[in-house]
């Protein structure tokens, strides 16, 4: 018996999620937090420059950021992967009513359909999709993408 409670304890402890919210850059902000984010995520970074823009990915607990920065220092995109969702009101910042707003529209609309929500306003656009345990999404600033960046380039 009092090594089942043992073992039971060590699972709890071992596994409890922490209590510490996790951030990422946010968009329209400069990338100088990547590094700060990978850092209290204790995540593994990677670094790929591309032509105007270069991609910072962050892999931790089961996700995977990817966060878009052009050569003028300002995050214009951000793509999450993985078993869950991040916080969407840290990554979108500034941003991040409207796409509440939006969120909330879309809910409130009849007959309801379960399908990908999909935003698209001047300033922002927000996809995102998944079931359980799978989940995807991007967000970019369409008047911040670099000279010869498409929206299909931000995967």
């Amino acid at each position: 018996m009092r090594i089942l409670f043992f073992l039971t304890t060590a699972l709890v402890v071992g596994f409890a999620p922490s209590t510490e919210p996790l951030a990422w850059a946010t968009l329209g902000q400069s990338a100088t937090s990547v590094e700060v984010d990978r850092a209290k995520l204790n995540g593994k970074h990677q670094h790929r420059g591309e032509l105007g823009y270069s991609v910072n990915t962050i892999k931790a607990a089961g996700m995977e950021i990817m966060e878009y920065v052009s050569s003028d220092d300002v995050v214009f995109a951000v793509v999450w992967k993985g078993t869950g969702a991040p916080d969407l009101k840290l990554l979108l910042g500034e941003y991040y009513e409207e796409y509440r707003q939006e969120v909330d529209a879309a809910r409130n609309r009849s007959p309801r359909v379960r399908e990908p929500f999909k935003m698209k306003s001047n300033r922002l656009v927000v996809e995102r999709a998944g079931h359980s345990r799978s989940l995807w999404g991007r967000a970019y600033l369409p008047s911040h993408l670099p000279t010869g960046i498409k929206p299909e380039d931000i995967q």
